[in-house]
């Protein structure tokens, strides 16, 4: 008697009304619905059907066919009074045919601070590393400070126009510095001892779905500049107005929940002047084929 009220006999399980779905901000689908059945049904044979990874269309054929693309992720089961049981599905899918490779992405900009060596300072580089009138000496002298090959000649009385610095090593070799330039950085260097400095650092990423995920290809560019101010990563990020700036391919991601691939890669915005040297961030692949 309570089959018969409830419009299905011993073999049936029928969808309810209640079909809801949400196509997310990368193109995803997810969806819910329920189905009744006796209780004997379920437990008999409709659990069996009731699988991840089960066609929606193949459990639900009175659905539109346009919904075949969602495939089963979970179900819960539930009794209810009559000896009745509910199914309550969770689906998920993508649609090629809908994707919109501009519309279907999320973008995130994202800062922290890194700690980098003194001599990338932008300031460093500008006056000592790519100033071509500052004597080789002067060049030789300020990153031998950095390595610790210098210090401070403390016998002598402090010049505000010389800086006398003597080797690490044999205090008998000592260079007198009359270049402002040098002695501004050598004071930081080995009177303050900086030899490194705070730099903020800027990452973009790029968030996507799709039914099939990162192809070999897409791993080309990983750990290789990839784009730069004239040539920005998708999504356009903003750039400093000012200076050289390349952007590094850092990290790319998936995760696959049925049949929807969720993806993001992540791209790292350089110091000015790029990162360096450069030859080790921005060279072809396919030139080291065949190498072990």
């Amino acid at each position: 008697m309570g089959a018969t009220s409830y419009g299905f006999g011993g073999f049936d399980y029928k969808a309810r009304p209640d079909f809801t779905a949400q196509r997310d901000s990368k193109g995803a689908w997810s969806a819910r619905n329920s189905f009744t059945m006796l209780r004997e049904v379920w437990e008999t044979y409709a659990r069996e059907l009731f699988v991840k990874g089960a066609l929606i269309t193949d459990l639900y054929p009175e659905l539109n066919s346009y919904w075949s693309f969602l495939t089963l992720e979970s179900v819960e089961v539930g009794n209810e009074p009559g000896a009745i049981t509910v199914a309550r599905c969770t689906w998920a899918g993508w649609s090629e045919t809908e994707y919109d490779e501009d519309e279907d992405v999320v973008y995130a900009l994202s800062g922290t601070r890194v700690e980098r060596p003194i001599q990338q300072h932008p300031l460093f580089r500008k006056e000592v590393v790519n100033n071509d009138d500052l004597r080789g000496i002067y060049k030789a002298i300020l990153m031998g400070a950095i390595k610790g090959e210098f210090k401070i000649n403390e016998g002598r009385e402090k010049d505000p126009d010389v800086l006398y610095v003597i080797s690490t090593t044999d205090a008998s070799i000592e260079h007198p510095i009359e270049n402002p330039t040098t002695i501004k950085w050598l004071e930081i260097i080995l009177e303050q001892g900086i030899k490194t400095y705070q730099a903020p650092t800027l990452q973009w990423t790029e968030e996507t779905s799709s039914a099939t995920g990162w192809r070999d290809q897409n791993l080309n560019k990983l750990g290789l500049v990839e784009y730069d101010g004239n040539n920005r990563p998708p999504g356009s990020p903003p750039m400093p107005q000012y200076g050289t700036f390349n952007w590094l391919k850092i990290s790319m991601n998936q995760t696959q929940e049925g049949t929807v691939v969720q993806q993001s890669q992540t791209w790292e915005l350089s110091p000015p002047g790029g990162f360096q040297p450069a030859y080790l961030y921005d060279y072809d692949l396919s030139e080291l084929e065949g190498e072990e």
